[in-house]
């Protein structure tokens, strides 16, 4: 494994590997540790296993392992569409962990689990020779362009899903006084609004791809730093994901930066006329 890969090629890996090994953490604790609401950990860990596990996908490709060995092309470590069933039941248990499951709720899953098998059956029972030809075709729903827009559409869904529970949550909170269980639904608040914005760059990473490359046949993974910027805004979303997970485990009380800045702000212009 080579370390110096060139400027942003290194600090693509390095984001990829501190956000692999966090949410790795991160997973481990939610699965093995003691709460009263173990459902909402078990989806918490899941999240965090899938960010990590695709943040390895990652790091192979810009080690090249994949270029190098053909025989590792679907090594089933790509998740991306079970990223939002996960934050959204995550979110959901958590916020409500009174919550049944209903047999409809098994088609959040079926995209999930039709990528987990796609990969395992094609690395596991297809010759390295036949993944090779079959590579990653623009209709197929779990590694393509097609997989590509499923990913956009469903995880900006499920966000939305998750923040019009987290604003529920709150406005039924409105008057009771600011305990724990008010803390942890604005840290899922601000994990939800900064994914959302990180998630609008890898958003628009993906569709610049996708146009340039169907529509004027560009391929802009020629030009030096297109590759990179994703998987470094990817590699940034695991990480804030990790964090907020790290932020709930360890139970600190939220603090709004809109109101520190408001504060800061304030004080210093304060300061400022009493100079003047």
């Amino acid at each position: 494994m080579k370390f110096y890969l060139g400027p942003l090629a290194t600090v693509s890996f390095l984001l990829l590997a501190i956000g692999l090994l966090a949410n790795v953490a991160a997973a481990v604790i939610f699965l093995l540790r003691k709460s009263d609401n173990k459902r909402a950990d078990f989806f918490q860990s899941g999240l965090h296993l899938a960010f990590a596990l695709t943040c390895l996908h990652l790091i192979l490709i810009v080690q090249g392992v994949y270029e190098r060995n053909e025989a590792l092309l679907f090594l089933p470590v790509y998740h991306t569409l079970a990223l939002g069933p996960f934050l959204f039941f995550a979110i959901k248990l958590r916020l409500f962990p009174a919550y049944k499951f209903v047999p409809s709720d098994a088609k959040h899953f079926f995209l999930p689990f039709g990528q987990f098998c796609y990969f395992a059956i094609l690395f596991f029972f297809t010759t390295p020779e036949f993944r090779a030809e079959l590579g990653r075709k623009f209709y197929s729903p779990f590694y393509g362009g097609l997989e590509m827009a499923l990913f956009i559409i469903t995880f900006n869904f499920y966000m939305a899903a998750a923040y019009r529970f987290i604003r529920f949550r709150l406005a039924r909170d409105h008057n009771k006084p600011p305990d724990w269980e008010r803390h942890q639904t604005l840290q899922l608040r601000r994990l939800i609004r900064v994914l959302f914005v990180l998630f609008l760059f890898n958003s628009a990473y993906i569709l610049t791809d996708f146009i340039m490359y169907e529509l004027l046949r560009l391929n802009m993974h020629d030009f030096r730093g297109f590759t990179r910027s994703g998987e470094i805004v990817f590699a940034t979303m695991a990480l804030w994901v990790a964090w907020a997970g790290f932020r709930i485990l360890r139970k600190k009380p939220y603090k709004s930066m809109s109101e520190a800045t408001y504060r800061f702000l304030k004080q210093f212009i304060l300061r400022r006329k009493k100079v003047v």
